[in-house]
């Protein structure tokens, strides 16, 4: 099977552009589009989830802005406009090339693209979410350091204290990911706009009126997810009827392990089980 590799830069506006990367089959049977994680570059999606290329499913992905060849600067609040512009580039594509399209996102990237999907009147035929972060909640994070702190001081304080604990939490949260004064992972912190990053996070909310009553998702979760547990203590009861509020018609599976899969058996399983989503859509 020859599979092709495209990339291009698409305008969004006011001079800025968007990277993109696709990956083709020779006869495609769907389109899956792949929002990027903060932090991360388009490559480390379509690497992700390169095996559905074998499946014949064509992959699309992108930068947010600050992030590789994207102009602009990042807040939290640009990866909402970028995923709505390269869903809607994508979404053009499908249309124009007669196949159906199917949305994955992990994490926080689960908020740009149900967003997105909302506001272009549900393009997808079905969304898998993984693991998805569905709100910001600034108090479960000063909740969850507290506890972080009292564990690793449990009966000091201090600005210098404070400092290393902040580092360990945030290793704590995204083990693996190279972290700096000066970046986050591939994000420059002189490509981001700080304030109003800082700003987003307590005031936005963009999921709060998003309802996808048409497309069927799945929703894959670990049993021992900190990152979940963090904005949703009954992860178990609360998170669910959170997503089905979202997308009334969601599947749920778990998975073992914790928020970031280091398991190969739970990957496996997690691949499985969205090929047979994907293969069971009315769309294919």
């Amino acid at each position: 099977m020859s599979i092709a590799f495209e990339k291009g830069i698409y305008p969004i506006g006011q001079g800025n552009t968007l990277e993109w990367t696709r990956v083709r089959n020779p006869s495609p049977r769907g389109l899956v589009f792949l929002p990027p994680l903060i932090g991360g570059n388009l490559s480390q999606q379509i690497g992700m989830f390169r095996w559905l290329t074998r499946n014949s499913y064509d992959l699309i992905s992108f930068n947010y802005s600050g992030h590789g060849n994207s102009s602009d600067k990042f807040s939290l609040r640009s990866t909402l406009r970028d995923t709505s512009h390269m869903l809607q580039y994508a979404h053009s594509l499908s249309k124009k090339e007669q196949l159906p399209l199917f949305g994955i996102a992990s994490c926080y990237s689960a908020i740009p693209l149900l967003y997105a999907a909302y506001c272009l009147k549900e393009p997808f035929g079905g969304v898998v979410l993984i693991n998805a972060v569905l709100k910001l909640s600034p108090g479960a994070v000063v909740r969850s350091f507290g506890a972080h702190y009292r564990r690793i001081f449990p009966t000091r304080i201090g600005i210098k204290k404070t400092l290393t604990a902040i580092g360990h939490y945030v290793d704590f949260l995204f083990p693996g990911i190279r972290k700096g004064k000066e970046r986050f992972g591939l994000l420059e912190r002189k490509r981001v706009k700080l304030l109003n990053t800082l700003a987003d996070f307590f005031i936005l909310d963009p999921l709060k009126r998003v309802c996808l009553q048409d497309t069927p998702a799945l929703c894959l979760y670990a049993s021992q997810d900190r990152i979940l547990d963090i904005y949703d203590g009954g992860v178990r009861i609360d998170y669910k009827k959170e997503v089905r509020r979202i997308c009334p018609r969601t599947f749920f599976r778990p998975l073992d392990g914790n928020h970031f899969l280091p398991r190969k058996a739970a990957r496996d399983k997690a691949a499985n089980y969205i090929n047979t989503f994907l293969k069971d859509l009315p769309a294919n």
